[in-house]
């Protein structure tokens, strides 16, 4: 053979696709591990967060807790991997309204015992919820629809609810945006779990979103675009690997045991949490004979809730709104009145105080007062929150409402709810504000239902429409 010559090496091609396959894994194993995405927090139970995040790869993590408390100082550790699309879970026991500080380092080896030589991948602080009951100052931001392909690019909206540092954030719906129709989802149970999965990937790793994540509690439910189809309702066939792929990415103790779905409940001091589903059991807008919005089951676990609540505030949050009914898109007023009527009356009749709704979908932001008109009950107050991250409805408030106190159909925003039960009498503040955290109009309300300062036997007048920025 000529020095220089080459000679050709014949390998079957299916040989070659597995060779290049395992060049490939072992290139990817030998990346350094880096988070994706969060870590993120919620609350689970009583006592109890779970930590979610997000690998770059299938890695093995080791998650060091620190807390000094009463004088002592409390560490631990506990091991995990990342392997289901990279994501991690991890439940902690907690103690009410104390700080840890939390690192998390890869091990190399499942057997590795000690990471005093090595540098974490992330280190942070988080604050636990404080113990049920307690009346205090709390701070809730919201908001809905976030578009990861529209949007996908730059989402400012994040840093601008960073920087208030809520105590919460509520994921209220439309959290990412599946296929419309549904024609276009695929044959497979795993092609569709992949699609929902790749979806959220595509969301959860917008880079301004991160720090709101890494610095508050996240809570979320889903409305009609990350549940399935436009406008999807119970004979949504793929309604469970919804309801996967949610726990997968916003790990929660979701639904009962007799009558699934994402509605759950959960505590802040002295405020409840009530989060709906307005899509497993929900009849089809387009059927003559609908009566249901939450399904029978539903409704009765959230009226045993507010009824059973000793909490100062209940706050009700679900997609669609639940109190403004003047206007042709989805509502449980306008497509189930008689439901939501009967709702509303009990409410009433019951006299339970404290109750307020958000509610997101209308890719505009308004805030509703609805009162009793046989005046049994205090007034009931909506604050709607849409969009965070897609196209604004600038003909939004064209619907006349008479209910309607204010709106904003200018651009992006979100709802900040500012919680004061220390304070005679006791006041929630609602606010929404736009892409830079400037406040476009706000509210303080009490118990009864009335503005702070107004007398009880007077209400006034609704104030005229913000137009469009």
């Amino acid at each position: 053979m000529k020095r220089g010559s080459t000679v050709a090496c014949f390998i079957p091609r299916h040989m070659a696709v597995i060779l290049l396959l395992g060049f490939a894994m072992e290139l990817r194993a030998a990346e350094p591990v880096t988070i994706v995405a969060g870590p993120m927090f919620t609350v689970t139970g009583k006592d109890e967060i779970t930590v979610w995040l997000q690998t770059n790869r299938p890695a093995r993590l080791r998650f060091e807790t620190h807390c000094h408390w009463m004088g002592k100082d409390d560490r631990d550790a506990f091991d995990a991997a990342a392997s289901n699309r990279s994501c991690v879970t991890l439940k902690l026991k907690v103690r009410a309204g104390a700080i840890y500080g939390l690192k998390v380092y890869e091990k190399q080896t499942a057997s590795e015992a000690s990471t005093a030589n090595a540098e974490p991948i992330i280190c942070l602080a988080y604050r636990c919820p404080p113990p049920d009951g307690k009346s205090g100052l709390s701070t809730f931001a919201f908001g809905s629809c976030s578009h990861q392909e529209k949007f996908g690019d730059s989402q400012p909206i994040w840093t601008a609810i960073a920087k208030e540092r809520p105590d919460c954030f509520l994921f209220i719906g439309d959290n990412i945006y599946l296929p419309n129709r549904a024609s276009d989802y695929q044959a497979t149970r795993e092609e569709v779990l992949r699609l929902y999965c790749d979806t959220y990937d595509r969301e959860r790793r917008v880079p301004e979103m991160q720090s709101l994540l890494r610095s508050t509690m996240s809570f979320a439910l889903w409305d009609d675009h990350d549940y399935g189809p436009n406008n999807s309702d119970r004979t949504w066939p793929w309604k469970d690997v919804a309801l996967e792929a949610l726990k997968l990415y916003f790990p929660n103790n979701y639904g009962l045991p007799d009558a699934p779905g994402c509605y759950y409940r959960f505590a802040w001091g002295d405020i409840d949490v009530f989060m709906l589903d307005d899509r497993t059991y929900r009849d089809p807008n387009r059927d003559e004979n609908r009566t249901t919005f939450l399904g029978a089951r539903q409704l009765a676990w959230l009226k045993d809730g507010l009824a059973a609540s000793k909490s100062t505030f209940k706050l009700v949050a679900c997609g669609n709104q639940i109190l403004s009914d003047t206007h042709p898109h989805e509502s449980w007023g306008v497509q189930f009145r008689p439901e939501r009527d009967a709702f509303l009356d009990w409410l009433w009749e019951k006299k339970i105080t404290g109750v307020l709704f958000v509610a997101g979908d209308r890719h505009f932001a308004e805030l509703v007062r609805k009162p009793d008109p046989k005046k049994r009950g205090p007034d009931l107050w909506e604050l709607t929150s849409s969009p965070l991250a897609n196209d604004h409805y600038k003909d939004g408030p064209s619907f006349k409402n008479p209910e309607r106190v204010a709106c904003y159909a200018g651009g992006v925003n979100y709802g900040l709810l500012e919680f004061n039960t220390v304070s005679i009498p006791e006041r929630a503040t609602l606010s929404i504000k736009d892409v830079k955290g400037a406040t476009v109009f706000q509210r303080t309300i009490t118990l009864q239902g009335q503005e702070l300062g107004e007398p009880p036997s007077t209400r006034k007048p609704p104030a005229p429409d913000l137009p469009p920025r």
